[in-house]
C-alpha cells in the first residue's frame, strides 16, 4: 500500500501532477486503468481527469478529452469509495442525488475528512482538493450551512471570506511542494479576487508567478514571462524566462521570444527568426496567436517569402476569430493558396474588423462582382480606404473617373 493511495495511484499522482513529462503520464494512464479494472476507486477519479480536458492538467497533457469516459470513471470512483472522487464530483457539480446514494459515506464530511487527513499527512494533491473547497466555497455545501444561520448578510460575508482565505496556506503548500497545478487558483485568488468578499492584489498575484518560475514549472515561466512582457513592458526580463519556458515544453514560450524578435528593441530586429518561433508553437495547433502571426507573416512575405498556401494553413488553425478574418477573406475570395470560394471570403471579410486588408478584400469585392453585383464605384472606395497597402494601389490603376465623376474601368 502507498503513503496516501495504492502504489500505482500514489506513483500515478506523481507522475501526472507533480512533473511534465507527458511519456511519464501515459504510462500513469495505462496503470491506472489496469488498477481501475481491478476496483481501485481512487485509479478510477484520476483516470476520470485524463479525460476531462486541460482545465485538469497542463496545457500539453497527451490525453484526448472524452466527457462520456470522464463521467463514467467517476461514477465508478464513487461507487467503490474513493473519498477524492466525491470531492471531484462535488467540484465539478456533477454530485447528482444519484451518485450520492452511490457513495458509500454516511455524508460528504466523512469523504472529506479523509482527504484532509492525507492532505495534513502531506499529499500535494490532496492539499490542493483541500485548498479548492475552500476556494470555492465548497465547504458551504461540506458543511451544510446556510445565510439563515448568521445574524445577518455581513455576518456571512465574513465566514465566506475567512473559508476562502483558509485555501492560501494549502495551495501555497502543494504549490512549493512540487505541484504546478496547485498555482492556478493560488494566482487567481489574487488576480482577480472574488467579488466583494476578496479584493484582488496585483503584487501578490506577481509574487506567485515569479514563484512558480523560480521553481522551474514550465506554466509558470510562460505566465511570468507574459506578464512582464504584455502587461508591464520589461521584454529584457520576460526573454530568457520565455526561453526557459519554451524549452521546458511550455511552446506558447516561443510567441513572446517571437514577438520581441519581431518587435526588435531589446534585440536585433530578425523576422527569420520570430517566424520560425511561431512555427513551433503555431504547428502544434493550439496556439491562435501565433498560428494568426505566422499567417501574417507568410501571407505578407515578411521573414520568408510569400507563401498564399502557408498563410492559409496557419490562418485556419487560429480558430473563428471575427476581428482577425481579413487575411484569410482576401485568399479565399481570390483563390490565394487555397480554391476559390468567395461566399466564405466574403463572409470572413465583412466579419473582420477594420484594417487596409479588409478594405482591399471588400475593394476586390465590389469592383469584379465576386458573388454580388458589381459596383465600381463602392469598390473602389475601398480600394482607397487600404491606403498605401501596394496590391490595392495596383488594383486601383485598373480605374479612372469619366468625365461625370463616376468611377469606370480604364
Amino acid at each position: 500500500m502507498g503513503k496516501y493511495f495504492s502504489d500505482v495511484v500514489d506513483k500515478a499522482i506523481a507522475d501526472l501532477y507533480y512533473c511534465y513529462d507527458n511519456v511519464r503520464a501515459k504510462a500513469a494512464a495505462d496503470a491506472l486503468f489496469l488498477a481501475a479494472k481491478e476496483g481501485d476507486g481512487d485509479a478510477c477519479y484520476f483516470l476520470s481527469r485524463c479525460f476531462s480536458g486541460t482545465c485538469y492538467s497542463w496545457e500539453y497533457h497527451p490525453f484526448v478529452e472524452n466527457e462520456a469516459a470522464a463521467y463514467a470513471m467517476l461514477q465508478e470512483g464513487i461507487s467503490r469509495g474513493s473519498a477524492v472522487a466525491v470531492l471531484g464530483a462535488l467540484r465539478m457539480d456533477m454530485l447528482t442525488p444519484s451518485l450520492r446514494e452511490m457513495m458509500p459515506f454516511a455524508s460528504i464530511v466523512e469523504a472529506w475528512d479523509q482527504v484532509y487527513e492525507k492532505a495534513q499527512g502531506g499529499c500535494l494533491f490532496c492539499q490542493y482538493m483541500i485548498g479548492n473547497t475552500y476556494y470555492f466555497l465548497d465547504t458551504i455545501e461540506i458543511e451544510d450551512r446556510r445565510e439563515s444561520e448568521f445574524e445577518n448578510r455581513k455576518a456571512w460575508d465574513a465566514w465566506r471570506q475567512r473559508e476562502m482565505e483558509q485555501s492560501i496556506p494549502w495551495f501555497e503548500k502543494a504549490f512549493s511542494g512540487g505541484m504546478g497545478l496547485a498555482g492556478r487558483n493560488y494566482r487567481n485568488y489574487y488576480g482577480s479576487g472574488r467579488g466583494d468578499l476578496i479584493p484582488p492584489v496585483y503584487e501578490k498575484k506577481l509574487e506567485v508567478l515569479r514563484k512558480g518560475a523560480d521553481l522551474g514549472y514550465p506554466d509558470w515561466m510562460y505566465a511570468y514571462a507574459f506578464e512582464l512582457y504584455y502587461k508591464l513592458d520589461k521584454a529584457e526580463e520576460a526573454l530568457p524566462w520565455a526561453l526557459r519556458a519554451a524549452q521546458a515544453g511550455h511552446l506558447f514560450g516561443w510567441h513572446i521570444v517571437g514577438d520581441i524578435y519581431w518587435e526588435g528593441k531589446i534585440v536585433e530586429r530578425n523576422l527569420t527568426y520570430a517566424l520560425e518561433c511561431f512555427e513551433k508553437t503555431a504547428s502544434y495547433g493550439n496556439d491562435p496567436y501565433a498560428c494568426r502571426q505566422a499567417g501574417d507573416m507568410y501571407f505578407r512575405g515578411l521573414g520568408a517569402p510569400q507563401d498564399y498556401a502557408r498563410a492559409v494553413q496557419y490562418l485556419e488553425q487560429k480558430g473563428e476569430d471575427p476581428c482577425n478574418n481579413d487575411m484569410l477573406g482576401i485568399c479565399y475570395l481570390l483563390g490565394h493558396g487555397c480554391e476559390q470560394d468567395v461566399n466564405r471570403g466574403r463572409m470572413l471579410l465583412e466579419r473582420s474588423g477594420s484594417s487596409i486588408y479588409k478594405n482591399y478584400g471588400l475593394g476586390m469585392l465590389y469592383t469584379q462582382g465576386l458573388g454580388v453585383q458589381e459596383n465600381i464605384e463602392k469598390g473602389v472606395e475601398y480600394l482607397r480606404a487600404a491606403g498605401n497597402y501596394e496590391p490595392a494601389r495596383e488594383a486601383l490603376k485598373n480605374y479612372k473617373k469619366s468625365i461625370f465623376g463616376a468611377w469606370r474601368r480604364r
